[in-house]
């Protein structure tokens, strides 16, 4: 496995030139977004398709919350401590555990960060600001789709060096969100870049559903493979405890407190329970997988991980997305909108409504 040396912080100037640099871009993004908003309002253009539809609706939803998410990153990575301690505190300890070819790329990826971590996190920022923005107020036919295809190739340098495979190489499962938010947006990326036909096609649907299935199964996997350590109480009782530890409100540190104790005293039951859940969920979404029920459980589960297991992703201070409860919530609710299960709402104003033809799910 590549080595490295743990390198010194920054100094004090490099975060004077992070600000100054982050404010000039800050600016730039901001005249950027009134500029876009002013065309907006000067020539609008309609939001393609019609909201009214399903199909549409779903789509538009899966394309603004993606887009939402890629923003929130970037802001993310604004935080302070990026500069000063995502090498040590973040990137180096990915090596740990990995095969030699994904430590190779990570090792990479900390040596390019070191020669000015300065600059590469300005630009991580800001390319990620971009991405969100490209997505939520980019043309259907322009903006969206190149910000679509930089999401992409973006998101495979992240999975690759900054989520490691999302850890499923190093004891990564259910409540890590293994195989990491990056790999799911990538999936939403690739769904969305076809045309609205494609989106449309009967098969879609029943492809997102055992693409579902077969992501529970392998979670199942993950969770039940003895090497990573689940089935005992320090590792299991260890994650989860590492959780409730960070700096958060009460009210969300509580339930992991509990839950940790519960752990520390039956590992190996409430991980039989786990991987036995993920199973469950396995075969109802590849039998029943438009059954209402199937689908608030499903929003359930993911939840209770995502507070439980993941800890919202946000919480502590190093946190450089809301890991993969959101967008899976987000994609479970732009397929239950387009199934018929649940309908959402719509903030935009469609300028050119038009029907389109039935299309059965």
């Amino acid at each position: 496995m590549p080595s490295m040396s743990m390198t010194s912080l920054p100094p004090r100037i490099a975060l004077q030139l992070f600000y100054e640099v982050s404010i000039v871009l800050a600016l730039v993004t901001v005249l950027f977004v009134l500029y876009g908003y002013w065309q907006s309002r000067r020539f609008p253009e309609p939001v393609e398709g019609d909201l009214r539809d399903p199909y549409d609706r779903s789509r538009h939803w899966l394309m603004q919350g993606l887009g939402a998410l890629w923003l929130l990153d970037g802001l993310l990575q604004a935080q302070p401590l990026m500069v000063t301690r995502f090498i040590g505190g973040f990137l180096a300890p990915l090596l740990s555990g990995q095969p030699a070819f994904l430590a190779f790329w990570i090792d990479v990826g900390v040596k390019l960060w070191s020669v000015n971590p300065v600059l590469w996190n300005v630009f991580a920022t800001f390319i990620q600001i971009g991405i969100g923005l490209g997505l939520i107020w980019g043309h259907p036919d322009r903006g969206q789709r190149i910000a679509l295809w930089v999401s992409l190739a973006w998101g495979l340098v992240v999975w690759v060096a900054g989520e490691a495979l999302g850890g499923i190489f190093s004891g990564g499962g259910w409540l890590t969100g293994a195989p990491g938010s990056v790999f799911f947006y990538m999936v939403a990326a690739l769904l969305l870049l076809p045309s609205r036909d494609w989106w449309r096609n009967p098969r879609v649907t029943r492809a997102i559903e055992w693409g579902v299935a077969i992501l529970f199964a392998f979670e199942a996997f993950l969770q039940a493979w003895p090497p990573a350590g689940w089935w005992t109480a320090s590792g299991i009782q260890g994650f989860v405890l590492s959780m409730a530890e960070m700096p958060q409100p009460t009210f969300v540190s509580a339930p992991l407190y509990a839950w940790a104790h519960a752990l520390g005293r039956h590992p190996a039951l409430w991980n039989g329970i786990l991987v036995g859940g993920l199973v469950v969920l396995a075969v109802l979404w590849a039998i029943r997988p438009r059954h209402r029920g199937v689908w608030w459980l499903t929003v359930a589960w993911v939840f209770a991980a995502w507070w439980l297991g993941q800890d919202f992703g946000v919480l502590g201070g190093m946190g450089t997305d809301p890991n993969s409860g959101a967008i899976l919530i987000l994609g479970l609710l732009a397929y239950g909108d387009r199934v018929g299960l649940v309908r959402l709402p719509v903030f935009h104003k469609v300028s050119q409504p038009h029907s389109l033809p039935e299309t059965s799910a």
